[in-house]
């Protein structure tokens, strides 16, 4: 088993300075204890956009200025990742919340229970592929940022919110669209994980813990990759760490070896992505920016398995 070094820290602690987005240095210096959680209230509150939600480049890959549920997501799953829950006690939490929130449940585009990550501006940005506005698209994404949103709004609001109200609809239809999935993309395996996380944190839906963990379990199983030359098979750790299965742990444990064994002679990581066409030279910009914010990613990850030194 491998082990984020001292010295490897400390050149992290280093680096990250110069290459990391002042969103992504925040957030380091949470998890490094450098600075109270609630301060990334301020910092998502630089990317509000003028229609009320989240944009402006929040998510590395998608360059719109216009507010996208993809963005909100990045938004909230970033507040979580902080921690952040209902007892924050910063003046401009019930306004952040109230902007995101009115925006995903009175202004995005909902088809079949889900959220459809992406808006049609999108295309008249710089942007990955997975970020053009088309159904192709839409099905990719399919339940993954709608169920990691609707656990986030519940541990966001109180019970007696409309929006709340709305997600407890939702929920009933998501958790029996899920039952009958006999497999999940990317972004679902991440989103319903996500779910699984919060309804536990804050004890709901007790019934149905057990059923839903034992189905992510399973799909899990079939398609969780440690074949680390052929990054689109392998999943990443947020799919699968709210399960406790032996041979799901092992690869969670190889992942972590190889994130360890990968990181950069400059002291972080190297962004191994690609934006899956060559139309917008704004890749290049998005790379570097990467590297910032895949480090915290992987700090985040061998912090919370105890990988660190």
């Amino acid at each position: 088993m491998k082990y984020l070094t001292k010295q490897m820290q400390q050149t992290i602690d280093h680096q990250i300075y110069n290459y990391a987005r002042d969103i992504d240095v925040a957030r380091y210096n949470y998890l490094t204890g450098l600075m109270p959680n609630d301060m990334l209230i301020d910092c998502v509150l630089f990317f509000l956009a003028k229609d009320g939600g989240i944009a402006n480049g929040l998510y590395i890959d998608n360059y719109n200025t216009n507010s996208s549920v993809y963005e909100c997501y990045e938004a909230l799953r970033i507040l979580d990742e902080a921690d952040i829950n209902i007892d924050c006690s910063h003046e401009e939490f019930d306004y952040l919340m109230n902007k995101i929130f009115n925006y995903l449940y009175n202004r995005a585009e909902i088809v079949d229970n889900m959220w459809n990550p992406n808006v049609i501006t999108n295309n008249n940005f710089a942007h990955s592929m997975e970020f053009e506005y088309n159904e192709e698209n839409r099905l990719l994404f399919g339940y993954g940022p709608t169920a990691a949103i609707l656990g986030y709004t519940l541990k966001l609001l109180k019970p007696t919110k409309a929006y709340y109200k709305k997600a407890l609809k939702m929920i009933d239809k998501m958790i029996l669209d899920f039952y009958n999935k006999e497999s999940l993309t990317k972004y679902e395996f991440i989103g319903f994980n996500s779910f699984l996380k919060n309804i536990k944190q804050l004890d709901l839906y007790k019934d149905e813990q057990v059923k839903i963990e034992k189905h992510l379990e399973e799909m899990a199983l079939k398609q969780v990759s440690t074949d680390f030359n052929n990054k689109s098979l392998v999943l990443p750790l947020d799919c699968a760490s709210e399960l406790n299965n032996k041979e799901l742990n092992q690869k969670i444990d190889e992942q972590l070896d190889y994130i360890i064994s990968s990181i950069a002679p400059h002291g972080l990581w190297d962004y191994q992505g690609s934006w899956g066409w060559d139309k917008y030279p704004e890749e290049d910009s998005a790379k570097l920016k990467w590297i910032g914010a895949i480090s915290v990613n992987n700090y985040f990850n061998l912090k919370k398995y105890g990988r660190l030194e």
